[in-house]
């Protein structure tokens, strides 16, 4: 139940509207139906089954065909009496390995009109009376050569739908089907030349929670890439940045809350050193970059760098934990009458005092203890939706950095700070000369 809020800004009360009957959708409910996707991967966002299905339809009635998904419904067993229709046509499947049966259903008018003009007829309107053996037959070609045409588009890790009969009716299917089993209905609306029709796919649960390919997997990055391409009209203006990570380094929330210029902070390796005008190898990253990145290579003409894409890596970075943090080095020696202190342990040296006056300050000392980490950026290039995707292995860009230029410390893609890079006592590290905000 949803309300509106109850007074508007002018202040002037609202009449409250209330949405009732909506159906209550639970998070395994979104789960599922998140897998089923992975299962119908020719059913596309818009519901509208693409052209491998509706082809092969399309060949075999020889008219028009469209087919659009209409609603997914999570019942248990008990309620699926309520989905499927009294008289009907009813083809039971079996996702192999699995045993459990799913079911697809075709409404007997639908099933009619096909079947008569399979058979040559011209598909006009018969009474709706159970199908013969010989209809039955036809029908089930008919659902064969579906699952043949949408097979290819499976990943290989995922069960394969095959017919293992046809029943008729409702008290058929109790003893095929668990009572305690949990059935998602995919209910379709079919349109053959000038007559319209319902299908209803029931899948078990079972099966759909095997249907959740991995975030690296072919399935997966196909996808991503076809919605892409078939979208570049809609990400055309969505701007974005690919940011060059040469190195990251982890450290606390009470840490970097306390960090201030002339603060270093050590790092283990770096990638690239452009304070010595030299090239490397960086990761092109995107957003927060947990979907994977670019690899690089790094080169310098005529004092600015430039990126070369090398490779394409799915998956996020390592998890925190895996770089070192901040530590105590000796001081680097300055310059005469430069009285300012300067530490690389600003969380545990120059705030202990302030973290010691500061209990009952509640949950803000609570995040001196969340990790975080920073990367160390070479350069960052805005860009478009786009133009991301359109990249690929041996495209060259500006990085629209100059050698010797200071580097961005960022936090999820928020940049924190500038600084420059440093030697103490042979360890690197970056001196903090400007922070943000």
């Amino acid at each position: 139940m949803i309300k509106a809020p109850t007074f508007s800004k002018s202040g002037r009360a609202w009449r409250p509207f209330v949405f009732s009957n909506l159906e209550k959708v639970s998070k395994r409910h979104a789960q599922l139906v998140k897998n089923l996707e992975w299962m119908l991967p020719n059913v596309r966002s818009t519901g509208e089954v693409s052209s491998s299905v509706r082809k092969r339809l399309q060949e075999m009635l020889e008219e028009p065909v469209s087919v659009q998904a209409e609603y997914v419904h999570v019942v248990p067993m008990s309620q699926l009496q309520h989905y499927i229709g009294e008289t009907t046509f009813l083809a039971v499947l079996a996702p192999q390995p699995n045993k459990t049966r799913g079911l697809l259903e075709v409404e007997l008018g639908l099933a009619h009109h096909a079947i008569d003009m399979l058979l040559g007829g011209a598909g006009e309107a018969v009474a709706l009376r159970p199908l013969t053996d010989i209809e039955e037959g036809v029908m089930t070609y008919v659902i064969i050569e579906t699952l043949k045409a949408l097979s290819p588009a499976l990943d290989p890790s995922l069960p394969k739908l095959r017919i293992e009969g046809v029943v008729r009716g409702f008290e058929e299917i109790q003893g095929l089907i668990p009572e305690n089993e949990n059935l998602a209905v995919v209910q379709l609306k079919a349109v053959f030349g000038n007559h319209a029709g319902y299908l209803r796919l029931v899948i078990p649960e079972e099966v759909l929670a095997t249907a959740n390919p991995p975030a690296d997997a072919a399935v997966r990055r196909a996808r991503r890439a076809s919605d892409a391409e078939a979208h570049l009209t809609r990400l055309r203006h969505v701007k974005t940045s690919l940011r060059a990570e040469i190195g990251n380094v982890e450290i606390t929330g009470g840490e970097l809350s306390q960090l201030r210029e002339r603060d270093v902070v050590l790092v283990d390796s770096l990638s690239c050193r452009p304070d010595q005008g030299e090239g490397g190898t960086a990761k092109l990253r995107v957003g927060l970059g947990r979907a994977g990145h670019f690899d690089a290579e790094i080169v310098v003409e005529k004092g600015r760098y430039k990126a070369k894409i090398t490779g394409v890596s799915i998956g996020g970075p390592p998890p925190p934990g895996g770089d070192q943090p901040l530590r105590e080095a000796p001081g680097e020696e300055e310059s005469a009458g430069d009285d300012e202190d300067e530490s690389t342990t600003p969380g545990s040296i120059r705030g202990r005092n302030d973290v010691d006056d500061a209990q009952g300050a509640g949950g803000a000392d609570l995040m001196n203890d969340i990790p975080l980490q920073i990367s160390i950026e070479l350069g960052r290039v805005s860009t478009t939706a786009e133009e991301l995707v359109a990249l690929k292995v041996g495209h060259v860009f500006d990085l629209n950095r100059v050698a010797g230029e200071p580097l961005d410390l960022s936090v999820n893609s928020k940049v924190v700070a500038r600084g420059e890079l440093v030697e103490i006592d042979g360890n690197l590290g970056i001196r903090i000369l400007s922070l943000a905000g």
